[in-house]
Formats: structure tokens, sequence, C-alpha cells
């Protein structure tokens, strides 16, 4: 019985050693821009550009609350989610996209993170849950998730794409609020 224990204590800090490794800025990465985004003056999420050495950008995501009581830690803490791509627009600041696929998690999670979730009707902001109809997928069809933050005004907004077959393609689209608390 105890062999059995240690093997599965073993295993779980194997388990959460990788998971921790995944979300680390590799090294060698070079610090390019650091940017906070702000919601009515208050810092609610940082951004880190990063040159890595095989020349690609990284964009990592800290939170800027932090769940840690010492302000220095959340500066060191490790980002929680490495993802994101420049769409640029010549003359404008463009969009950052956080493509999600069909990971229907991934997405209502990062959503949590930062705090962002749909409008109710009385002026709050809904917590995001898997049972949302605006995340519910369209059977017989390639499902994709997309999430843009308009670089111009710092507001998000939520593409759902529907891929048919022949090429048929349905968009919906959902524009997103951030808040410091949600109201459900």
């Amino acid at each position: 019985m105890t062999k059995k224990l240690t093997f599965i204590c073993l295993l779980m800090l194997l388990a959460n050693g990788i998971w921790a490794q995944q979300f680390t800025v590799p090294a060698g990465a070079e610090l390019l821009e650091s940017t906070e985004f702000k919601n009515n003056g208050v810092p609610y999420m940082i951004e880190r550009r990063y040159r890595l050495p095989s020349g690609e950008t990284l964009y990592a995501y800290y939170d800027a609350e932090g769940g840690n009581s010492v302000t220095v830690q959340r500066i060191e803490q490790t980002p929680l989610l490495a993802l994101g791509a420049d769409i640029n627009i010549p003359g404008m600041p463009g969009y950052r996209e956080f493509n999600f696929g069909d990971d229907r998690r991934k997405l209502v999670q990062f959503l949590k993170l930062f705090k962002l979730g749909k409008s109710n009707y009385d002026g709050g902001v809904k917590t995001p849950t898997l049972s949302d109809s605006t995340f519910s997928v369209a059977s017989g069809f390639r499902n994709e998730f997309i999430l843009l933050l308009d670089l111009l005004d710092e507001t998000w907004v939520l593409e759902h794409k529907m891929h048919g077959g022949s090429g048929f393609v349905y968009t919906d689209t959902t524009q997103l609020k951030h808040t410091q608390r949600y109201v459900d």
C-alpha cells in the first residue's frame, strides 16, 4: 500500500513539474516590450513581448492583480498564457488575436482569469461558463473560437467561426467586457 501511495505521489509531482514548465519563458528570450492593460485606470493584465533566439516573438500574459500578497513576486511569476498573434493594420494599432480553435474549456478559463465576460441586461458582467449559448458548438461544423483585443481602444470581441462543407463559413461575434467582479 505504501509503495502505491509513494508511486502516486511521485507521479503527481512529476506531472505538476511538467505542467509548470509549460508556461515558462524560454532561456535566451529578450524582453522587447511590457504593456499594462487597464480598466478605469486599474491594471488587470500585463503583456510582455519577447524575441526568441529562433527569431519568433513570444507574447506572455500575466494577471496584474496576482494571487501573491508580495508585489515583487508578481513580477517574477510564470505567465498564465503564452499565445497570441499580431494582426497589423497599416496606420492603425491593429489587433491581438488569441485562437483557441475548438477548445472551449481553455477559452472559458482564459476569460475567467482576466475577468472578461458578456454583459447582462442590467449592465453587469456574467461569469463565463461552458453552458453559455455563446460557447455552444454547432454539430456538423468545424468550430473555431477567436478572441480579439483591439489595440486602439482595448476592447474585446469573441468570434465564433463555423466552417461547413464546400467552404461555407458562418461567423458570430460577441462583445466582451472586463469587470472587477462578476454579477450572475
